[in-house]
């Protein structure tokens, strides 16, 4: 193994070390594996490209890799910042972006504390669907979150999204379009909106017609109970989203509650 390229050894090890129970709906998909790693196949799946295309990445045939796609392996691997950093040298030359980062003064300090005062899953965000704050048991379950993704961009557009969510298209993207399509009639000018529904749009083409063309109406989540696969949880889980907000500044505070205590 010593011989092949650093990009080929990297990806390798940090493919086969991934615990598949780490990586919320894989065992529900592929089935339960006696051993760590995730396979070629599973990998591509998850990142949205072919198998094929994945393999010439991990032997390190590519000459460029789009940012995204280097972010999508990060998430779905669990790598930490010095891993991303060694990922993009290897596989482009140069040093990743820095992380999205909610601008400290949009955080509520009142909200904040409310939020890490949380046992269950808890977040702010804001009426672009902008996470603010989110606590340790937010970051246990959705993970995705320490990457500084906008909700609806991951709910709609993200592979890893319709492996983990139940019934994705009906459950949870036609409900979470409808909320957006009726915040963007109401705020038509409004610039990052508009930047959200259109990087929608361009990432994935069942997303854009489910936001264009889809008639569901759909208010708001409070109290919509759905299902979803959890880190290390081997069956489905239930949970009811319990939807506040600040009337000051529209704030938005969610709990995700187990569904059996909700």
């Amino acid at each position: 193994m010593c011989n092949l390229p650093p990009i080929t050894r990297m990806l390798r090890t940090w493919r086969e070390e991934r615990d598949p129970h780490a990586v919320p709906g894989f065992t529900a998909r592929y089935g339960s594996r006696h051993r760590k790693g995730l396979t070629q196949r599973g990998l591509a799946e998850l990142t949205g490209v072919t198998e094929g295309w994945y393999g010439r990445l991990e032997r390190g045939v590519l000459d460029h890799v789009g940012d995204e796609f280097l972010e999508r392996i990060v998430r779905v691997l669990g790598l930490d910042s010095a891993q991303r950093a060694h990922l993009w040298l290897e596989a482009n030359g140069s040093e990743p972006p820095p992380l999205p980062r909610a601008d400290a003064s949009t955080i509520d300090p009142v909200g904040a504390a409310i939020v890490h005062s949380q046992k269950y899953p808890a977040y702010t965000f804001d009426h672009c669907w902008d996470v603010r704050v989110f606590n340790e048991a937010a970051a246990r379950d959705y993970p995705w979150m320490m990457h500084g993704i906008n909700v609806m961009i991951w709910a709609l557009t993200f592979p890893e999204a319709r492996l983990q969510l139940i019934d994705w298209e009906e459950t949870w993207a036609k409900p979470m379009a409808s909320q957006l399509r009726l915040a963007h009639k109401a705020h038509p000018d409004d610039v990052r909106l508009n930047g959200v529904c259109d990087h929608i749009r361009q990432a994935d083409p069942v997303a854009r017609r489910i936001l264009d063309d889809d008639v569901t109406t759909v208010a708001h989540p409070d109290g919509d109970r759905r299902r979803l696969y959890l880190p290390h949880q081997h069956e489905e889980t239930e949970v009811e989203f319990v939807a506040l907000a600040r009337l000051r500044d529209n704030t938005r505070l969610m709990i995700v509650a187990p569904g059996d205590i909700a």
